[in-house]
């Protein structure tokens, strides 16, 4: 009984691979851009990524095939990386927003912060199924800072957890990719320029004589650490990237927050002690022309690599940061007094505890009847 399951799931995943590896009898449009993950898979593997060329060719395929289905509005997509679970890992790939829905500001940033990118995931490359993840609210992105918590693999899961976080695991699984693409995804510097003529101020691919001029670049000069910056801007205290919409009185003045929350600049430089930089290779075969890979420190699995003039992105891990100290869950909120007597009151005192008994005694005659 067991071999004849084992043989059905065989059989059943060489059917898929055979649909996916079928050549089409005529050559599809081609209105979204894809990677090419068989040239990027190179560069992977001097980070140490590797997924295999049998897996990386499939999953090649599988994003080919996934971009012929999508409008032209999405311009082009990028494969994120993967999220490993408790079960089959997430495969993400990235697209521009399509989304024409007005959506509150107050709660949630549209195409010009958070919600920039649309994402879509699969748990199997040869099904050729993606599923595409919710938007990001502010209040999952700051709940999501809280706790760490490993994905089940099952996108309704819903996600307990304290602080509690307002959705099932495709929202958490969201959230964790807003955290980790903002402050992750890097550049070398001169890549992209910012664009002071729109309004706010976004940032756009160079020019082609720019590029020219500035790249490849040496490896010695891409092994430090000012010469990468984050072409993706990190989300701020909120959960944001723009500033929170105006809030007006009844006069109609604008009403200063309390406590106002600095946005993160674009084009911010790296950290140093956030990134370890490396050659590949390295040691005799160091050469000018040298494959320049960069780890976060504080999201294990987040890579760039640069050579000559390009430069590729992914992540590949749990979604879990890392912190110095042991995790321990924050302690629950003190609890809240229900009454507090005015000053003006007197303070409520406890009664004395009754220690006769407040039953009166019965006469016999009423016990008989």
């Amino acid at each position: 009984m067991f071999c004849n399951v084992q043989v059905e799931k065989q059989l059943s995943w060489a059917k898929s691979c055979s649909t996916l590896l079928k050549r089409p009898d005529e050559p599809p449009e081609q209105n979204v851009a894809f990677p090419d993950l068989m040239s990027d898979s190179n560069l992977f593997e001097w980070a140490g990524i590797s997924f295999g060329r049998s897996d990386t060719y499939r999953l090649y395929l599988s994003i080919k095939a996934f971009a012929e289905t999508l409008p032209a509005e999405v311009e082009r997509l990028r494969f994120f990386g993967m999220m490993k679970t408790r079960g089959s890992p997430y495969y993400i790939v990235e697209g521009n927003s399509v989304d024409e829905e007005e959506v509150d500001e107050k709660v949630e940033e549209g195409k010009s912060g958070a919600n920039k990118y649309s994402y879509w995931v699969t748990q199997s490359v040869e099904s050729g199924t993606w599923t595409k993840l919710p938007n990001v609210t502010m209040e999952q992105v700051v709940a999501a800072r809280k706790f760490k918590k490993y994905l089940t693999g099952n996108l309704e899961t819903p996600t307990v957890s304290f602080p509690p976080f307002n959705g099932n695991e495709s929202n958490l699984l969201r959230a964790m990719i807003a955290l980790i693409g903002g402050s992750t995804i890097i550049s070398p510097a001169g890549y992209f320029e910012l664009d002071e003529d729109s309004d706010p101020p976004v940032i756009k691919l160079a020019e082609a004589e720019t590029l020219n001029e500035a790249f490849p670049k040496p490896a010695q000069e891409l092994k430090e650490p000012d010469a990468w910056v984050h072409h993706e801007v990190e989300l701020n205290e909120l959960g944001r990237v723009t500033a929170m919409p105006e809030e007006l009185d009844e006069n109609g003045d604008v009403v200063e927050p309390d406590e106002p929350v600095e946005l993160v600049p674009p084009l911010k430089g790296v950290e140093p002690e956030q990134w370890s930089l490396r050659y590949g290779p390295g040691g005799a075969g160091e050469h000018p022309g040298s494959v320049v890979f960069a780890k976060s420190l504080v999201w294990p699995g987040a890579v760039a690599v640069a050579e000559g003039k390009r430069f590729v992105n992914i992540y590949v891990g749990y979604g879990v940061k890392y912190e110095a100290k042991t995790y321990s869950p924050p302690l629950p909120a003190a609890l809240q007094v229900e009454w507090v007597p005015e000053e003006e009151e007197e303070p409520l005192v406890e009664s004395e505890d009754v220690r006769a008994d407040p039953t009166p005694p019965q006469d016999e005659e009423e016990e008989e009847d």
